[in-house]
């Protein structure tokens, strides 16, 4: 029942899919001229220069360019062009709902990640939510708006859509025991946002610092179970209601954005703990 009421909240969730010489030299009788000034060089002696004397330079004078003018190319220089070159890894992100064994159980909804280069991509802790497409993630489970709004930033390297669970064919919540997964690459430097709303709420939603996770240590890939670096959210938008009670609750109201709004910074929920698993896995 609860996935079949939740199923209007679930519309708008599916999603698409988701860079020398010089004739000057002599006198006119014949006899070598004085030796001049660079004053004294005229335009027209400059002009006198020409194409035959730049071919002078010989093949001979190329090859004296020595191995150690190369070297001149310091580490330095040479490290900021690897690290432009950088052969990027792939990594996949698996996120399990595992709140069936959690106070309160909950389904997870279709959701965003972006690979990124800045800080506060999706979100800015303790700031008000930015109207690009993170109240609807929250209150409804609509990934499509802030999936949109992350195509547009230069910091953005890559962003996508997570909607269809493990095992499934379509998109729709993930169920407690159910996984959501996404693939993407990056190099060192990038860092990892995603966002997936928790159901049982308001304008919940689970997702990393707003500054993202660092993907490299160094040049060391992350690898493992970053459970413990993904917090439980509120975005302020609308007025919360007692988690898995309220009427205007995803899987319990009428339409998309009926609640009372609120208007609150985007802060940490405390005391829910046990909904999801994180972990992530470098290829290679």
């Amino acid at each position: 029942m609860l996935l079949k009421r939740f199923s209007l909240a679930l519309a708008l969730a599916m999603v698409v899919a988701a860079c020398g010489g010089s004739d000057a030299g002599e006198t006119a009788a014949g006899e070598p001229a004085m030796e001049q000034t660079d004053d004294s060089m005229s335009a027209e002696t400059m002009d006198d220069m020409s194409a035959e004397t730049m071919d002078d330079m010989s093949a001979e004078t190329m090859d004296d360019m020595s191995a150690e003018t190369m070297d001149d190319m310091s580490a330095e220089a040479m490290d900021d062009n690897m690290a432009v070159g950088h052969t990027p890894t792939s990594f996949t992100v698996t996120i399990r709902n595992t709140s069936d064994s959690a106070a309160l159980p909950t389904p997870l909804a279709p959701g965003v990640y972006a690979v990124h280069s800045a800080m506060d991509t999706l979100f800015a802790a303790d700031q008000l939510d930015r109207g690009e497409g993170l109240e609807a993630l929250a209150e409804d489970g609509d990934p499509n708006g802030l999936l949109a709004a992350l195509s547009d930033q230069v910091a953005v390297k890559e962003a996508g859509a997570f909607a269809v669970p493990e095992g499934a064919t379509e998109a729709a919540p993930a169920l407690p025991g159910s996984s959501y997964a996404f693939t993407f690459e990056a190099v060192p430097g990038d860092y990892l946002s995603f966002a997936t709303m928790f159901v049982q709420s308001n304008d919940w939603f689970l997702a990393p610092a707003s500054s993202g996770i660092a993907l490299f240590d160094e040049d060391n890939p992350l690898d493992g179970d970053i459970t413990e670096l993904v917090l439980l959210w509120d975005a302020g938008t609308e007025v919360d209601e007692t988690p898995g009670e309220g009427p205007n609750q995803a899987p319990r109201q009428s339409g998309p954005n009926t609640g009372e709004v609120q208007g609150a910074p985007i802060a940490v929920v405390d005391g829910f703990t046990g909904s999801v698993m994180v972990t992530i896995t470098a290829a290679g």
